[in-house]
């Protein structure tokens, strides 16, 4: 068991450390000047390399990453030259915006993908098509256009929904900050009317980010349930008298489920890496919208450190979910090999 978690570790280390790289040399090979976005066209070209000298643009850049690898060694992540402000003060105020958006979008693709792909798998033809045709919809669909359509929908033509910016309302008190999570915390505040106005503000873009998923996690869920129910322990129950009800709830479901579960655990990292658009589209003052304007601001320290969260969350995620395949199932550990 030793071995198989130091392997996890070294593995998740590595993927962290090729993700400091990557995002290193893409965002430094490309073109443009982030000394002069930052000071404008106007600027005199003695203040541009002024400034470039003070972002350390001008030490090659084998010395640049020493440096941001150092820095990251020591917890600072740098600080934003657009808004002078810490990365890392700026990611802890708006990691809790991407965090909720995220669970809820899971939440969300959990709770359609269940009972679709459990229809999927045990009901006639036309319906395991229709449900495989919605699938396809959903994973063709971009969430972009996705997030644009609902808003046309429910803001602009029906008027249900609150306006595509921000977490809350105008008039609505933020609760006292416990987790972060406004719909937690208006909670344990005990304050109903700014919880139902935060959950009104996530509907549609966790919407937007959870039916992309769902459709995928109906059909790995369609696919587990139809394999579960070929095993010898579902037609001993048959042979009992079980009703299909009570194979469908009881035996079959449970170990259908672990699949999903598990790659709903995976795929939150990526919702969490993968919310660009979609903060973008509906105004979320989250990670998402930090890192579009800073892209375009060609600030390089805010986008480092929003690679470096998701390839976090990610690891971390994935590397809980081979332990947990090591704890669950002894098969798999590599103590032997």
């Amino acid at each position: 068991m030793a071995s198989f978690i130091f392997k996890r570790i070294a593995a998740t280390l590595a993927v962290l450390f090729f993700a400091t790289l990557i995002a290193f040399l893409l965002l430094r090979v490309s073109p443009g000047d982030p000394a002069r976005q930052v000071l404008g066209p106007q600027a005199s070209p003695e203040a541009v390399e002024r400034l470039r000298g003070e972002m350390g643009l001008n030490d090659s850049l084998p010395k640049q990453y020493v440096t941001y690898i150092t820095d990251i060694a020591k917890g600072d992540l740098g600080m934003s030259w657009r808004t002078r402000i810490p990365v890392k003060d700026e990611l802890e105020n708006r990691v809790p915006a991407t965090v909720e958006l995220g669970l809820y979008a899971i939440v969300i693709s959990v709770a359609l993908a269940i009972p679709m792909g459990v229809l999927a798998a045990a009901s006639r033809r036309w319906i395991d098509r229709l449900s495989r045709w919605l699938a396809v919809i959903g994973l063709g669909t971009p969430p972009f256009w996705l997030g644009l359509a609902l808003i046309l929908i429910f803001f602009t033509w029906l008027n249900v929904a609150p306006p595509p910016f921000g977490r809350l309302s105008e008039g609505f008190p933020v609760p006292p900050k416990v987790t972060g999570l406004l719909t937690v915390d208006s909670l344990l505040a005990g304050d109903f009317p700014t919880f139902f106005n935060a959950l009104s503000h996530l509907a549609l873009p966790a919407i937007t980010l959870g039916l992309p998923l769902a459709a995928y996690l109906s059909r790995i869920m369609r696919r587990s349930t139809a394999d579960v129910f070929r095993l010898d322990f579902i037609r001993t129950a048959r042979a009992k008298g079980a009703s299909e009800r009570r194979i469908m709830f009881r035996h079959a479901m449970p170990n259908a489920l672990l699949p999903v579960l598990t790659l709903s655990a995976l795929y939150f990292g990526e919702l969490l890496a993968g919310s660009l658009l979609v903060e973008a589209v509906f105004g979320w003052p989250g990670v998402g919208g930090y890192v579009s304007e800073s892209v375009l601001a060609q600030d390089f320290a805010p986008v480092q450190g929003a690679i470096l969260l998701g390839a976090f969350t990610y690891s971390i995620l994935n590397l809980g979910a081979d332990l947990l395949y090591g704890v669950v199932d002894p098969r798999i550990r590599t103590d032997k090999t």
